[in-house]
């Protein structure tokens, strides 16, 4: 199924997110304010990126080894084009975007020096208030630990920082809490969780409902406490 929306509506992080959940293989194209890239995808990992002067251009070479080779780019220096067209970029919101799954062939094993979990937090950094507002609305949240949180986390390539917010969630504490804890600006707090969230490391814990006494409860206590009168 092709992912298709604007950088205003849908953001790089969540873009980023839903191409690693289920690990698929394609091409993203982000046609920028001032020029297309294409970003390939290689089981949910960005390996290359380049940029074409017509969209077209992408969806005529389907060999990732042939292309590369066309290129005349080595492997081991595919990540350089990554930092130069993705990572330089996490902050700019002017583009559209569209990510077609199943489309390129891979044949070859690539390194993959920059993880999906790194840059989820790299452009999670970048997040607006408004952006952040759309999963960090209440401050009276209360998030838990994932299971295999801190696996992801040493993916994520996480600073201090953020590894000092992850240690105050434990399932009892509120956005407000860890924010006081933490002892850092709101957005900075709110940013970190955002991400989190997204790698799942971190999920929103349910509140427990509390049970209300059935009627026919309270006419029973209600019985009992005349007869005590009496």
């Amino acid at each position: 199924m092709t992912l298709i929306g604007d950088l205003k509506t849908l953001n790089l992080v969540d873009i980023l997110q839903v191409i690693a959940k289920d690990r698929k293989s394609g091409i993203l194209l982000v046609e920028w304010k001032d020029l297309t890239v294409a970003y390939y995808v290689k089981e949910g990992e960005v390996i290359f990126a380049r940029p074409v002067d017509r969209v077209f251009r992408v969806y005529s070479d389907r060999d990732f080894d042939t292309l590369i080779e066309k290129l005349r780019i080595p492997g081991e220096k595919l990540h350089k084009t990554v930092e130069r067209f993705l990572i330089e970029r996490l902050d700019d919101r002017e583009g559209v975007f569209s990510f077609t799954p199943g489309f390129i062939r891979y044949g070859s094993s690539y390194p993959v020096v920059h993880p999906v979990e790194k840059l989820i937090m790299l452009a999670s950094r970048n997040l607006t208030k408004e952006e952040v507002e759309r999963k960090i609305s209440d401050e009276l949240l209360v998030f838990e630990p994932s299971p295999n949180g801190l696996e992801i986390l040493d993916k994520a390539d996480t600073n201090e920082a953020e590894r000092r917010i992850f240690s105050l969630v434990n399932g009892d504490k509120t956005v407000a809490d860890i924010r006081r804890e933490a002892k850092m600006d709101n957005l900075t707090v709110d940013r970190t969780l955002y991400g989190f969230l997204a790698l799942g490391i971190i999920k929103r814990k349910k509140r427990e409902k509390k049970q209300k006494p059935s009627i026919a409860l309270d006419l029973l206590m209600k019985i009992i406490e005349r007869i005590r009168e009496k």
